[in-house]
C-alpha cells in the first residue's frame, strides 16, 4: 500500500495554489506508486479566504477543512505535514509555530530572512525529531538529477571550469508590491536569486572533488530600488576543489536570454539549460571539435513535466522521507539551506542590505 502524506496548506497565495493543484495530480502520471498526497486542510488569515481557495478547485477537494487561523490548522490531528506558502518575512515564525505543534514542515523559498533563523529552525526540528526542508523544487526535477549524473559521473564535458546561472524578468505578478517591500523581505536576491544559486550549488558544492566545502571567495554587487531592496544582484564565487569560478545573476530590470539560463563550461564542451531557470525542461550538451571528435557534437535531452507545475516531485521526496522516519532530505538538506543562508548573509553584508529588525530577529521557543 502506498504511504499517504496528509498535508496542511498554510496561506492561499499563488505559490500555495500551485502546490495544492500539484498535490491533486495522480502520482501514477509521473510513474510514482509508493506515495499518495492528501490535502486535509487549508488555512488563511480569514476563514472566507480559505473556503474560497478550496472551492475554486472543484472536484477532488471534498472534505478538505478550511481554517481562519494558522494555529487552528496546526492543532488539527489529521495534518502531519505543513506546507508554508506565506510571504518570506513570515516563513520563520510560521514554520517555528508548526514545529512547536509537532508538525513536519516544508517551507517555501526563501527559507528564512537570515542564517540565524534558518539555524534555529534546523536545531529545533532536530530536537523534536521533526522533518523540515526548504521547498527548492528544482532540485528534485529529473533534469536536475540527470545534470549531476552527466557532469559528475559521466564527466561529459570534462573538467568543469566555469558556471553561469541567471534568472531575470520584468513580468511582475499582481503582488508586485511584495517584491519591493522591505517588511516582506522583498528584492531580487530573495525572490528569484535562489534559483541561480541552486544550480551553482548542485554543480559546484556537490561536485565529488569539492566534498561540500564552501567557496574560497565570494564577491557581489547590487543595484537597489527606491525602497532599499535589491533590483539586481550579481554573485561571483571561486571554488578551490576543483577550481571553478561561478557567477549567479538575478534581476527585476531585464529578461534572461531565451537560449541560456545556465551554462556549464568544461575542457571538452559545455552544458546549456534554456530559461526559465525555475522550471527548465531541456538541456543541451555541446562537445567541441578536438583530436578525438572530428566534428562538433550537439545533443539535446528533453524532460517534459507531466503536470501543471512540477512541484509534486519535491512533495514525493518529503512523503518518502517522513514515511522512512527521516528528518532531513538527502538532496535538499536543511544543513545546506543554512549554509546558503550564510552566503546570502555575506552578500547582504557586502552590499549593506538590511531588513527591519522585526523580521530579522529570533523568536522565543
Amino acid at each position: 500500500m502506498p504511504y499517504i502524506a496528509r498535508w496542511g496548506i498554510v496561506a492561499t497565495g499563488w505559490i500555495s495554489e500551485r502546490f495544492f493543484v500539484d498535490l491533486l495530480v495522480d502520482p501514477a502520471s509521473r510513474g510514482v506508486g509508493d506515495v499518495l498526497h492528501k490535502p486535509f486542510a487549508v488555512a488563511s488569515r480569514s476563514l472566507a479566504s480559505a473556503e474560497k481557495f478550496i472551492a475554486s478547485h472543484g472536484n477532488g477537494t471534498e472534505g478538505i477543512k478550511a481554517y481562519g487561523s494558522y494555529d487552528e490548522l496546526f492543532a488539527d490531528p489529521d495534518v502531519d505535514i505543513v506546507y508554508v506558502g506565506t510571504p518570506h518575512s513570515a516563513h520563520y515564525e510560521v514554520s517555528l509555530s508548526a514545529l512547536k505543534a509537532g508538525k513536519h514542515v516544508l517551507c517555501e523559498k526563501i527559507f528564512t530572512v537570515n542564517a540565524a533563523q534558518a539555524r534555529h529552525l534546523a536545531e529545533y526540528a532536530k530536537s523534536r525529531h521533526l522533518f523540515i526542508m526548504e521547498a527548492v523544487w528544482v532540485r528534485f526535477f529529473p533534469l536536475a538529477l540527470e545534470l549531476r549524473k552527466k557532469l559528475h559521473e559521466e564527466k561529459v564535458i570534462g573538467n568543469i571550469r566555469r558556471v553561469t546561472a541567471e534568472l531575470a524578468h520584468t513580468d511582475f505578478p499582481n503582488s508586485a508590491s511584495r517584491l519591493f517591500d522591505p517588511l516582506l523581505a522583498g528584492g531580487a536576491l530573495f525572490d528569484i536569486g535562489v534559483y541561480p544559486m541552486t544550480w551553482i550549488q548542485l554543480i559546484c558544492y556537490h561536485h565529488p572533488e569539492n566534498k561540500k566545502s564552501p567557496p574560497s571567495k565570494v564577491t557581489s554587487c547590487m543595484l537597489k530600488t527606491s525602497s532599499g531592496v535589491d533590483e539586481s544582484t550579481v554573485i561571483t564565487m571561486v571554488w578551490d576543489a576543483p577550481q571553478i569560478v561561478s557567477v549567479a545573476t538575478c534581476s527585476f530590470a531585464f529578461e534572461s536570454p531565451q537560449d541560456c539560463a545556465i551554462r556549464v563550461q568544461g575542457d571538452l564542451g559545455e552544458l546549456i539549460i534554456p530559461r526559465p531557470a525555475y522550471r527548465p525542461t531541456a538541456m543541451t550538451v555541446k562537445l567541441y571539435k578536438n583530436e578525438n571528435i572530428q566534428d562538433e557534437s550537439i545533443t539535446t535531452y528533453n524532460f517534459p513535466i507531466p503536470g501543471p507545475t512540477g512541484l509534486f516531485w519535491e512533495a514525493d521526496a518529503v512523503a518518502r522521507d517522513i514515511r522512512d522516519g527521516k528528518i532531513v532530505d538527502e538532496l535538499c538538506s536543511v544543513e545546506e539551506t543554512v549554509f546558503v543562508m550564510e552566503l546570502l548573509d555575506l552578500v547582504r553584508q557586502q552590499n549593506d542590505l538590511k531588513y527591519p529588525d522585526e523580521i530579522e530577529c529570533l523568536k522565543e521557543l
